[in-house]
């Protein structure tokens, strides 16, 4: 037997000779299914059309996340001479564009591809909404639902700030149909897919998108109507439920048997 060669071993100990695995074992996170982003767009979008709804109708007819609305109504205040019209649609839209830049900023070096299911600035990013919107509830309610012209101004910029946030840690996501505030966008691409060889998967994510923002919409004027003083919670329950459900998807590691 020549030097530093082993001597083979029987074939009935080699079974004794093999690693002891366990029987469970963690595996590393990976990217959420398909499924787990459209209810999480769904929700968001959801809240951004009940945000925007509680704005224009209890705030003074502006928006919180339909920038191109704003500007609109503030070439109108302009030429109306509306200065309370004209301050609001400012407002809006610099609180909007905050919160971009501040979540962009945040989220400068964060790719889709980090480790995780979510990554963990998204998460993070995302978390800063349902504190903004508890805030406007806040607000609301010690006006007690019946703000004045300053406490409309200071809950505009919360809500403003939190659907800028929002939208920002979306597109860091990079899935196609994800938007959740800027829907003109996700109706054209809708229409244009449909006209054409979208992908179904992008096509159902965008219609659940729009269908999502109608019905939050719709379900903040039924609560602006029925129980006024708790109307702002919508948005701040869809954004909850997001965040919870992404951190809960980050924690737990998904075994699987040997």
């Amino acid at each position: 037997m020549s030097p530093g060669r082993r001597t083979p071993r029987p074939a009935r100990f080699r079974r004794f000779a093999r690693p002891v695995r366990p029987r469970w074992s963690a595996r590393p996170a990976v990217a959420p299914r398909e499924g787990a982003v459209t209810a999480a767009v769904f929700l968001l979008a959801l809240g951004s059309g009940a945000a925007d709804a509680f704005s224009f109708v209890a705030l003074g007819a502006v928006f919180t996340s339909v920038m191109t609305g704003n500007l609109v109504l503030l070439g109108v205040a302009v030429v109306h001479t509306d200065a309370g019209g004209a301050v609001r649609s400012v407002v809006s839209i610099t609180a909007y564009a905050t919160g971009v830049l501040g979540a962009a900023s945040w989220l400068r070096d964060t790719s889709p591809a980090d480790p995780g299911p979510w990554p963990d600035r998204v998460v993070a990013a995302l978390t800063v909404v349902p504190v903004a919107q508890a805030a406007v509830l806040a607000g609301w309610l010690a006006a007690a639902a019946r703000p004045g012209t300053a406490p409309q101004v200071a809950l505009i910029a919360g809500a403003a700030a939190a659907m800028g946030v929002q939208s920002t840690a979306v597109n860091t996501l990079a899935v196609s149909g994800a938007a959740t505030t800027y829907l003109t966008g996700t109706l054209t691409s809708l229409m244009t897919e449909t006209a054409t060889t979208g992908s179904p998967l992008t096509m159902r994510r965008r219609a659940a998108v729009l269908t999502a923002a109608l019905g939050g919409a719709a379900l903040e004027a039924v609560l602006l109507t029925w129980v006024r003083p708790v109307a702002p919670a919508l948005p701040l329950l869809a954004a909850l439920t997001v965040v919870a459900a992404m951190t809960v998807g980050r924690a737990v590691p998904r075994p699987r048997r040997s």
